[in-house]
């Protein structure tokens, strides 16, 4: 996700101008940039927050929608067939376009901090600009629920690890239990298995895994081969699938789901967006008495818009 489709720049800049009139000293490039994030364009959040997984996906954060209720897709595929010369069935030598289309409810999100002149005044003391920090805390709390609505979804539109519609299989058993071939092959197997249900289609065959951390964890430490060889599951999957990336999510773990949920995926726009109409926009410093100071965010969110079911297959149970 780029920082563009997750932020409402100008709208951080005319929070900053707001604080300067105010008096609370601090420059629009050290909120934004240095504190927040990790650069101006690429993926963000990797080194800072590396539990957030969702948001270092690589799955394209989209803001078509802007106030809308609703936000409809609409995908178009090609039917029909060539007939044989000559051959007058009306049934053959059609070639038409069906239509798919999908709808997800938007969901607005807000929050706000008031403080005082005592309070700012008194953080300054401690090298705190107390607005910024405000604001920085809406920014982190707005991040963790963007990567929980990512995988677990938001008031009845499913996530990435509860979909309806994906294929799901269930493992041999939980990963602390299993030898390193089993566990190897229940992983390798859910890849390869998504791969075929969309015939190696580029666009739609998993590149990335994400599983329970607790499993991740299992498999960096246990061998592959219990005989004396050296190569871990983690490493024997990486090296055999090296166009996939691995990674552990504490979201996907069986608290928060009915079972533990290990997910193959694509994370191309083709197969899967996520629908943010609205992202995070800050408003400006509020005086609302002599002494006291309010500001308000707010984002709007539709969720995960998966375009293809077959880009995404379960594995459950590790």
């Amino acid at each position: 996700m780029k920082i563009g489709q997750l932020y409402n720049l100008p709208s951080f800049q005319r929070f900053m101008d707001s604080g300067k009139k105010r008096g609370f000293a601090d420059s629009y490039a050290g909120t934004v940039l240095s504190r927040w994030l990790t650069a101006i364009d690429p993926t963000i959040l990797e080194a800072k927050y590396p539990e957030l997984t969702f948001l270092n996906s690589g799955i394209q954060a989209d803001n078509t929608g802007g106030y809308a209720k609703r936000i409809q897709t609409l995908r178009v595929r090609e039917q029909g067939s060539f007939r044989t010369a000559g051959d007058a069935s009306s049934e053959k030598g059609k070639i038409s376009l069906a239509a798919e289309d999908s709808t997800l409810k938007v969901i607005s999100r807000e929050a706000e901090s008031e403080w005082s002149e005592d309070e700012v005044r008194e953080n300054e003391l401690q090298n705190i600009n107390l607005p910024s920090q405000y604001v920085t805390n809406h920014n982190r709390i707005y991040q963790r629920e963007v990567d929980e609505i990512g995988y677990l979804g938001i008031e009845g539109n499913d996530g990435l690890a509860n979909h309806s519609e994906p294929n799901s299989a269930s493992s041999s058993g939980t990963a602390g239990s299993l030898d390193g071939d089993v566990l190897y092959n229940d992983i390798a197997g859910l890849i390869t298995s998504q791969w075929n249900d969309v015939n190696n289609t580029a666009e739609y065959m998993a590149n990335r895994v994400d599983m329970p951390i607790r499993v991740y964890n299992v498999c960096a430490a246990t061998f592959l081969d219990t005989r004396g060889g050296v190569r871990t599951v983690l490493a024997a999957l990486q090296l055999n699938f090296p166009n996939v990336t691995f990674q552990g999510s504490f979201r996907l773990d069986a608290d928060l789901l009915q079972a533990s949920t290990t997910i193959a995926y694509n994370n191309s726009p083709e197969a899967m967006k996520m629908r943010l109409p609205v992202p995070l926009t800050v408003g400006e410093i509020v005086r609302i008495t002599s002494f006291k100071y309010h500001v308000e965010s707010h984002y709007r969110i539709a969720g995960l818009d998966l375009f293809e079911p077959r880009a995404v297959r379960y594995l459950t149970g590790l």
